[in-house]
């Protein structure tokens, strides 16, 4: 986009995706830990313990692809948006990191690294990606097929990865209307 597009375009669409996704990450209570660039990197259990991280974070993906969807059918210019979304549960150091200048609140760890990993490197445009972690949370809840087993940067063992298609009994798959 940024190649076809004046930055000030740009900067519009993007505070407009950033802002309806956002929306959605608050409603299920996750916190915003930053933007990049176009990507959005959330916490669920942070920096208040959460129980119910894994099913919020999750219930949180399929709504943004459903709002995704419906944003780019609305949109009457410009190249369709498609998401890819990594979820991953674990153990995290969460707090303020930075210089003595300036910290900024954030989550660090294998988990969050293997979160980042999931979204780069197995989730597709349009789908939502977990870890094993969080599918044993979650199982029963959300429809998820195996996706097989990946050596991610940074791992030195395979990471067991899941697709989840939609809530446990829902006829068709959220994610597939963000499909173009």
């Amino acid at each position: 986009m940024s190649e076809t597009m004046s930055p000030s375009a740009v900067a519009l669409l993007l505070n407009d995706y950033l802002s309806r996704m956002t929306d959605v990450i608050f409603k299920y209570e996750g916190t915003l830990d930053k933007y990049i660039g176009d990507a959005i990197m959330a916490v669920f259990g942070a920096p208040l313990d959460m129980p119910d991280h894994a099913p919020r974070a999750i219930k949180a993906a399929l709504e943004m692809q459903e709002r995704l969807a419906e944003w780019n059918a609305d949109r009457k210019e410009g190249p369709a948006f498609r998401i890819r979304i990594g979820i991953n549960s674990g153990n995290a150091m969460a707090g303020e990191i930075g210089s003595i200048n300036k910290k900024e609140y954030t989550v660090l760890g294998d988990t969050v690294n293997t979160a980042s990993r999931l979204e780069s490197s197995v989730a597709k445009p349009g789908s939502v990606v977990i870890g094993a972690n969080t599918h044993a949370m979650v199982e029963g809840l959300f429809e998820c097929r195996s996706l097989g087993s990946f050596t991610l940067k940074g791992k030195s063992l395979e990471v067991p990865c899941f697709e989840v298609t939609g809530l446990k009994g829902e006829s068709s798959s959220p994610t597939a209307a963000g499909e173009a």
